[in-house]
């Protein structure tokens, strides 16, 4: 997404969002988000203030434009893919993830400020929310066993597991973003198959391998109570698999 601003007699520049969100950053973060204006944005990257508010409506809208655009494209992928669904939003998350590890310098001090501002924290629940939302519905379109509620409700819980797992490996990276990528992603990986355990047998408890166990004893009618507690108890055991 880009703006125009005016150039030398006039003529238009083409000014890409991201030039605009990183002023705004060094702005805030030099000056403080709250004295920094709208004025002083627009002065920095050429745009005319009337254009900026056309555009983006407020400082805030500046500062996540680039989170927009970004679920714009979670939302592409999620209704171009056709895959097996866990993998689907697996790989939506990932697209998520690598917006904020491909742009340190906007990620970074944005996540500082964020945890500095209450209004701004707020906004970024939402936006959360906005993406656990879009990863529940597409898992309750296409995956899960049982009535519309089973299905929402299982699609529900897993898409929250996946957004708490997503953020546990960003806001690591975040603290201490001189990791090397190789090891976020690993990090990454061994996450969503955590969530992909949890999640399979609300998904799909058909597959449970421990659900619906049937057993049957025979004993000697004789056999004392503690005795026979004793080896259902054994049996019981033996008969759950050890992970």
């Amino acid at each position: 997404m880009v703006r125009e601003r005016s150039g030398a007699r006039g003529a238009s520049v083409r000014v890409p969002t991201r030039e605009v969100v990183l002023a705004a950053v060094r702005l805030f973060t030099e000056g403080g988000f709250e004295t920094t204006t709208m004025d002083d944005i627009a002065a920095a990257t050429g745009v005319s203030r009337r254009s900026l508010f056309r555009r983006f409506g407020s400082k805030e809208d500046i500062l996540f434009a680039e989170h927009d655009e970004l679920f714009a494209s979670v939302s592409r992928h999620l209704e171009a893919d056709s895959g097996e669904p866990l993998d689907v939003v697996f790989a939506a998350a990932r697209l998520v993830l690598q917006g904020y590890l491909s742009d340190p310098e906007v990620t970074v001090p944005r996540y500082h400020l964020v945890r500095a501002h209450p209004r701004l924290r707020d906004r970024e629940v939402a936006m959360t929310a906005r993406y656990q939302a879009a990863f529940s519905r597409y898992l309750a379109a296409r995956e899960g066993e049982g009535g519309p509620e089973e299905r929402s409700l299982a699609a529900g819980v897993t898409a929250a597991a996946l957004i708490s797992a997503h953020n546990h490996v960003l806001r690591s990276w975040l603290r201490h973003p001189g990791q090397e990528t190789r090891e976020v992603w690993t990090r990454y990986d061994s996450a969503m198959e955590f969530v992909r355990r949890a999640a399979g047998p609300m998904l799909h408890p058909a597959d449970d391998p421990v659900r619906d166990r049937v057993m049957v004893a025979v004993y000697p009618a004789d056999l004392g109570r503690e005795e026979l507690l004793r080896r259902l108890s054994a049996a019981v055991d033996g008969a759950v698999p050890r992970h």
